[in-house]
């Protein structure tokens, strides 16, 4: 008898209940050496069988039994084979034909009538199961809806906390949602330009890749980041914490109604783009008189602020910068010596790294050779089959850890990690000398490459939200203490080489 072990596992089942495709595999495989069985094929599904016509896979071994390759199924259970009444009465057919002689699980062999009637009880079973776990979900997720927590995976721009727990903003994305709206708001991109401006800023998906315009345009439709839960088209009271204000989102659809083209730009308005009202936190915006009077003031979009009507020149705002990037500019002789220790420091760690790497592929090794010893004393009967499998999953659990750790490493090399942060220094001994003796187009490089954005209020800056890569850098000429210097690492080697460095400065 020729057989084919079949495993599947439903992506909408839980995990806690329902044994994973290795397990599965590995359950059958001793079931299959215990009883004597020949495997031709092992086959592992993720997919669900609540509907038929559902499973690739599954359709295919079907084929194959019947073109006679096979004549036996080995699976753990017969709600693996059929949640549906379709595939159940298919199994049994080809059984009461003759093409399959027998449907094997951990506890019983189905052959014959007696026990294709218990057959049918179980796949009745399943099929109602499947059934009423639809209803429970559907109407626990509208107990959670009516409670204002989100029932489900978070769209991006939030992270999901805890099971039944709701969801929060994600502190890497959630800003860029915020600004795609406020972006759009102003009118002067669509959603194509402003999907490759965010792009150019580093906007990814979860997966890291860019956010396509399709997405993007999901995103500044989506009415549950002004606070509410969308389901089946309507709208309920959520708990969690808004990205956004209705009125600007009401503000975005309009634009979207009307199809408004964004606004050709006669002025390139520098900072424009890098200032919200201290007051308000609405948008500052720019204008120009026919005098070619340069003015900034607050769009007062919420219409309470009483920044409105204070207009601030481009050179008085021009001033401001100057002197933030002023305090903010290292010392040259601190930011070299600081560097020198950062790089002795990194290349000693990079090379116990190196030792540390080769200790763990040693350790591999042995596993792997203790693995086959332990095989091959079970095959001589040295040992009992429990003792075997004991010291196998003892062996396989070791080996599992190790390869984890042999796989962690830096996203950059130590060559790359020190030429990131000598040219963040360089920049940084320079920056006030940069911005004064540029022209337009550099300042307004020079702050998108440091600013996302900064409050401005009665003519001065007075919070400012930093890049990643340069935030680690701020207010460090408060401190002149080398010895404060602390070692880190994480899984963002980029980030923390500028943290590292930033910590010698103080």
């Amino acid at each position: 008898m020729k057989t084919i072990i079949y495993c599947r596992k439903s992506t909408e089942e839980d995990s806690r209940q329902t044994q994973s495709l290795g397990t599965q595999q590995r359950l059958l495989i001793d079931l299959a050496t215990r009883e004597n069985l020949e495997v031709v094929d092992i086959v592992k599904e993720s997919k669900s069988a609540k509907e038929d016509h559902n499973r690739p896979l599954f359709a295919n071994m079907l084929e194959r039994i019947q073109n006679g390759e096979a004549d036996s199924i080995l699976v753990v259970h017969t709600d693996r084979l059929a949640r549906n009444l379709i595939d159940a009465g298919y199994i049994i057919k080809l059984i009461e034909q003759g093409f399959l002689k027998e449907v094997r699980t951990l506890t019983n062999v189905f052959f014959d009538a007696p026990s294709l009637t218990y057959m049918g009880f179980d796949f009745v079973y399943a099929a109602h199961y499947s059934r009423d776990l639809s209803v429970k979900v559907k109407a626990g997720n509208e107990s959670k809806v009516l409670k204002g927590e989100y029932p489900s995976y978070a769209p991006i721009g939030y992270i999901n906390i805890k099971p039944g727990k709701g969801i929060k903003p994600d502190p890497i994305r959630a800003p860029f949602i915020t600004r795609a709206f406020e972006l759009f708001a102003t009118g002067e991109y669509s959603v194509k330009t402003l999907a490759k401006k965010l792009a150019s800023e580093g906007y990814r998906s979860r997966s890291g890749k860019k956010v396509a315009t399709s997405s993007l345009h999901r995103q500044i439709t989506n009415p549950e980041y002004y606070g509410v839960i969308r389901r089946d088209e309507k709208l309920y009271p959520g708990n969690h914490k808004p990205l956004i204000s209705k009125q600007l989102f009401d503000e975005v659809q309009k634009r979207l109604a009307n199809k408004s083209r964004p606004k050709k730009q006669k002025y390139n308005f520098v900072f424009r783009d890098f200032l919200t009202c201290g007051e308000c936190g609405c948008k500052v915006t720019a204008g120009i008189t026919k005098g070619k009077y340069i003015y900034y003031r607050c769009t007062n979009g919420k219409g309470k602020c009483t920044q409105h009507k204070k207009y601030r020149s481009k050179q008085k705002v021009t001033d401001v910068f100057q002197e933030f990037f002023g305090g903010f500019t290292l010392d040259p002789e601190r930011a070299n010596k600081s560097f020198n220790l950062y790089k002795d420091s990194l290349i000693k760690e990079d090379n116990y790294k190196k030792d540390s790497k080769d200790a763990i592929k040693q350790q591999i090794a042995n596993l792997k050779r203790k693995l086959i010893r332990i095989e091959d004393i079970y095959i001589d009967e040295q040992i009992s089959f429990d003792r075997y499998n004991e010291r196998k999953t003892e062996f396989e659990n070791e080996l599992a850890q190790l390869k984890v750790l042999s796989k962690q490493k830096n996203n950059v090399g130590t060559l790359e990690t020190l030429e990131l942060v000598e040219e963040v220094k360089n920049s940084s001994v320079q920056l006030s000398k940069i911005f004064e003796e540029g022209d337009d187009e550099v300042k307004r490089d020079l702050l998108k490459s440091v600013l996302w954005n900064c409050e401005f209020k009665d003519g001065k800056i007075t919070s400012t939200r930093l890049t990643k890569l340069w935030k680690p850098l701020e207010n460090l000429n408060d401190s002149h203490n080398l010895e404060k210097w602390r070692r880190e690492r994480d899984s963002n080697p980029r980030y923390l080489a500028i943290r590292q460095f930033s910590k010698l400065l103080h």
